[in-house]
């Protein structure tokens, strides 16, 4: 499919298409859209409020916003009866992704390769990774508007309809996949470009939705529209994903060429390297020239970035629950992730504008962070990254959160904020010079930022308190 960047630009020169259009055109304007002609415009006609209730409602089941998005059943690829009792090996996966990544460069699809991935699922439906090239294939087969087309808005949303269900099945497979031990570097970066594409195309569905419902007075309509642009905020704040890929793509480049970035890390495989990790023998060798602890911190990178995407939420915790944490370390990062998801909801709810939704999730993420700091950090010098998380993410949260408490609670919020730089500012931060600086910085802009919040509030910021102490 194409890319990101070409849906933006195809749904926005249709919007200008349609704007430019002479009243000549009217008739073909979506039905219940405005004519854009002169003074006094009219409505050339409408659907039937209760056609246009229904078509809006399935529109807004297909939001990617939960792990409702995937139905009530379990996604399980269901093995067939072995022989001998032997698991039988797929022997094409290289060939089939090297096929895969001259059609991303080249757009040109290897049919034979193609029919044969199709035929080989049924002969093979427990390989995980066949379900991913299956759904890539899928994925190029949408399809697609030429850059250089103009198209009505009416046929764009066909289009966009038409796109939005493939796509859908495309995620539906790979996450399968991911469900059934298929969790690797390659499969994840293309899982993150076909949910990107939903994401625009989803956004795109909404936009034209919305003109749709605009002058219409029934109150379910208006009730809708309201959700829908509510729904519009909480996409384009999902879509900040593409600013996040920067560990897995740093991943890629430098596992290229190594069984890391296509062969799967099973739950198995996981499990023997926490072991070894938590009996102090990271480099312990699981086979294939892999190590314990860079198969964990590939794993958890990995589950860094899903942990960013709501749909996949029970995906994630499932795993992290399959993870042994007896080590400290290992524990940290794995209340890292959870705190990634916490983080996501918050980012969500603020998107949304509830504001009893945004003090649940805040006070879910703040308390988080606190039990995190409180029960496995306070008291140990910070030295990783996973230990200077909890106080970031939790210093953040206070300063973003102005307004929404009573101004008691918010006080002792703050206070606490002002302790968290301390301990992050002072001798216990003994990460690396150039991680120390780092976290030094950003600790000193929440600083500022803190004590501009509290003069708002009429309280002494810290940098004044020390002042007016240093005078006495």
């Amino acid at each position: 499919m194409a890319k990101v960047e070409k849906i933006d630009k195809w749904l926005d020169s249709a919007e200008k298409e349609i704007t430019k259009k002479s009243s000549k055109d009217a008739d073909k304007r979506f039905p219940g859209e405005k004519s854009k002609s002169g003074k006094g415009a009219k409505y050339r006609s409408f659907i039937p409020a209760n056609e246009l209730v229904h078509k809006v409602q399935m529109l807004l089941k297909e939001a990617p916003v939960s792990p409702i998005f995937f139905g009530k059943k379990k996604l399980i690829v269901k093995e067939p009866k072995r022989k001998l009792f032997k698991r039988r090996k797929y022997p094409d996966l290289t060939s089939l992704r090297v096929d895969l990544n001259k059609l991303s460069v080249q757009g040109k699809p290897d049919v034979h390769n193609r029919q044969k991935v199709r035929a080989d699922l049924k002969a093979y439906p427990e390989v995980p990774d066949l379900y991913v090239i299956n759904a890539i294939y899928t994925y190029q087969d949408i399809p697609r508007q030429d850059k250089n087309a103009v198209m009505s808005r009416m046929s764009q949303n066909t289009l966009n309809e038409n796109q939005l269900v493939q796509l859908k099945k495309a995620i539906n497979e790979i996450v399968m996949a991911f469900h059934n031990g298929g969790l690797n570097i390659f499969n994840v970066n293309w899982f993150v470009k076909i949910y990107v594409d939903y994401l625009n195309v989803f956004k795109g569905r909404l936009t034209h939705e919305h003109a749709s419902l605009e002058g219409r007075n029934d109150k379910q309509l208006v009730e809708l529209g309201k959700k829908i642009r509510t729904l519009q905020a909480e996409i384009i704040s999902l879509l900040t994903i593409k600013e996040k890929l920067g560990g897995v793509s740093r991943l890629s480049r430098r596992l290229n060429g190594t069984t890391y970035l296509s062969d799967s890390l099973s739950i198995m495989e996981i499990k023997k390297a926490a072991f070894a990790i938590q009996n102090g023998d990271a480099s312990k060798n699981l086979g294939e020239g892999r190590t314990a602890a860079k198969s964990f911190f590939v794993f958890i990178t990995m589950l860094f970035l899903l942990a960013r995407i709501p749909i996949l939420k029970d995906l994630v915790e499932d795993i992290l629950k399959e993870i042994p944490d007896e080590d400290r370390g290992i524990l940290l990062r794995k209340r890292m992730v959870h705190t990634i998801i916490l983080s996501t909801e918050f980012d969500m709810a603020v998107a949304g504008g509830n504001k009893d939704l945004i003090r649940k999730c805040g006070d879910n993420l703040y308390g988080y962070c606190l039990a995190t700091i409180n029960e496995h950090i306070k008291g140990n010098a910070l030295k990783e990254q996973y230990e200077v998380d909890p106080y970031l993410k939790a210093i953040w949260l206070v300063k973003t959160v102005n307004g929404l408490y009573s101004k008691q609670k918010y006080k002792e919020m703050l206070d606490q904020a002002y302790k968290m730089v301390e301990s992050l500012t002072g001798d216990d931060n003994y990460l690396r010079a150039s991680h120390r600086e780092t976290i030094v910085d950003i600790a000193s802009r929440y600083l500022y930022q803190l004590d501009t919040i509290m003069d708002q509030h009429g309280w002494l910021g810290k940098q004044e308190s020390e002042s007016w102490q240093n005078r006495s």
